[in-house]
């Protein structure tokens, strides 16, 4: 049975995974995922993209990168044999060590982008395995300090900054703006913020001339709120639309003190 071709995303944005053949372990201790990382950080080195999110979780691993599609499926290939070569030759097995190819997801839009962040880094917390900001094994910390593997910028940038970056992580799924559902792959789905919520939000801010007051807001005070509505889920655009902003302005806005 032919395989069925892979969704392609406009902005060439994927969420990657992968897993050990018959769910069996792919990481069985700090050297496999020493190895694991040199491995990923010498192919994206190479490759015509960048990553911006990565988590090894014991039998299987997430990846979020922005490459085109040709361009990842050649990345993931020499991704997968170089360490199935490793892991083979260090444990004398035989055979695949990966199940079937690897998964991905194409992402939509900015709020999709920070679910799919956000749940890739709550992976082991979800587990029970440790706190998302104390696992050692996923990009998190690359976001709270310096940056090795990942572009991190691109994703501050949408999140409105480092703390409303950490916020997004910390929330409860019911309080967030978007919610997650992950499926049998560990694909995670993103429900919109609505229009209606965002103006909600600035009518609560600005009152309800918010519509003239945001504009003529100082820009601390504007770019404060535009923040927290992407941290909240709004995206870019959507904000841009909602308010007349430019995109730009948008894009930049960071809360005070990030």
């Amino acid at each position: 049975m032919p395989r069925s071709p892979r969704k392609r995303s406009e902005a060439d944005l994927y969420h990657v995974f992968a897993r050990g053949v018959g769910r069996q372990a792919i990481f069985e201790d700090a050297e496999d995922n020493y190895r694991f990382l040199d491995l990923l950080e010498t192919y994206v080195g190479e490759a015509k993209g960048s990553l911006f999110a990565w988590c090894l979780m014991g039998n299987h691993f997430h990846l979020l990168a922005k490459m085109e599609l040709s361009e990842l499926s050649s990345f993931m290939k020499r991704l997968e044999v170089a360490y199935a070569v490793y892991y083979n030759t260090r444990y004398d097995r035989p055979g695949c060590l990966f199940q079937g190819r690897f998964g991905s997801e194409p992402i939509l839009d900015d709020a999709q982008l920070l679910a799919a962040v956000r749940y890739i880094h709550l992976n082991p917390q979800k587990a029970g395995i440790a706190k998302f900001d104390a696992y050692e094994w996923s990009s998190y910390k690359e976001y709270t300090s310096s940056p090795r593997i990942c572009d991190t910028s691109f994703v501050l940038d949408i999140a409105g900054g480092r703390a409303a970056f950490r916020r997004l992580h910390e929330k409860d799924d019911r309080d967030v703006a978007f919610m997650e559902d992950s499926t049998d792959d560990g694909h995670a789905r993103a429900l919109h913020i609505s229009d209606s919520a965002v103006r909600g939000m600035l009518e609560g801010a600005f009152g309800k001339d918010w519509r003239t007051a945001l504009p003529a807001a100082d820009k601390a005070q504007r770019d404060s709120a535009i923040a927290l509505l992407k941290a909240r889920g709004a995206t870019v655009r959507q904000i841009a639309r909602i308010t007349g902003i430019g995109r730009g302005i948008v894009q930049k806005a960071k809360e005070q003190g990030d």
